[in-house]
């Protein structure tokens, strides 16, 4: 009965949910974060959703926007840095640094894995499940790859919607609500997710850090869709297709690979 109640509560009308106003480091917004979490438990094998369940008391978009929340409690503020990951100067995603997502998706994943979870308190799987709904999320954002301002000043600049200075960051944070209006996370992942099983796999391939790589690819190129002090009311038809299929195609992605992640962990 709770697990329904909580459903319910979680496929709500978009628009509803995030009013397009997210905080500005909130990666996708709650609503994003929502359907990428609603979506991967619609692709869990029995076994993962049961134990997800089993340690979360709740479903997964129930849980999927926590380390918003969480971040800047006593106890949790070194996650803090963990919702992005730094770019170096060649473009590349920084490997090995653990004030970064992607190192911390890798170390989570990989201490679950092979039964690891078993040997953990359940307080732990718990927190290591939300970490990895929330920043598997983040890591697919384009706004979400930390660029230095020094190392790459020429992605550091406002938009604007409605003649009023828009960052950045706050667009893609409220993208999927704002090319979405209206939906539910049902009518998203029944359209959204139609995959084969040969071409869901070879999304799910790679790791947290190569994952990251090629949201920083996204994200150059979205900078040239959507060059500074771009109006976002006035974008053409076309330009607005092409940012919108950015959208689509992230919050997929980020989907399909949070439950491979999951479906992997619980496999044994």
């Amino acid at each position: 009965m709770i697990y329904a109640k909580m459903r319910r509560s979680f496929v709500v009308i978009l628009t509803a949910a995030a009013l397009f106003v997210p905080h500005k480091t909130w990666a996708w917004g709650h609503v994003g974060h929502t359907v990428i979490a609603y979506a991967a438990e619609q692709l869990l094998t029995p076994e993962a959703k049961e134990k997800c369940h089993h340690y979360l008391r709740s479903t997964l978009a129930y849980q999927a926007s926590w380390m918003d929340h969480y971040r800047s409690i006593e106890g949790y503020t070194d996650c803090d840095w963990w919702h992005s990951t730094n770019i170096d100067a060649n473009y590349k995603v920084v490997v090995g640094k653990p004030t970064t997502g992607a190192f911390h998706i890798e170390r989570i994943r990989k201490e679950m894995l092979n039964g690891g979870y078993k040997t953990m308190p359940d307080s732990l799987v718990k927190v290591n499940l939300r970490y990895l709904i929330h920043m598997i999320g983040d890591h697919h954002c384009p706004a979400h790859v930390r660029w230095n301002k020094e190392e790459h000043p020429q992605f550091h600049y406002a938009l604007a919607h409605k003649g009023k200075k828009k960052s950045y960051h706050s667009f893609w944070d409220g993208s999927v609500g704002y090319w979405r209006k209206g939906w539910t996370a049902e009518r998203f992942y029944a359209e959204m997710m139609k995959l084969s099983k040969s071409a869901a796999k070879k999304v799910q391939r790679g790791d947290g850090y190569a994952w990251t790589q090629e949201t920083a690819d996204v994200a150059r190129g979205c900078f040239r869709l959507m060059p500074a002090g771009t109006e976002i009311t006035k974008m053409s038809q076309e330009e607005r297709a092409d940012v919108h299929s950015v959208a689509d195609r992230q919050v997929q992605r980020a989907a399909y690979r949070l439950a491979w992640v999951l479906n992997e962990i619980f496999s044994e």
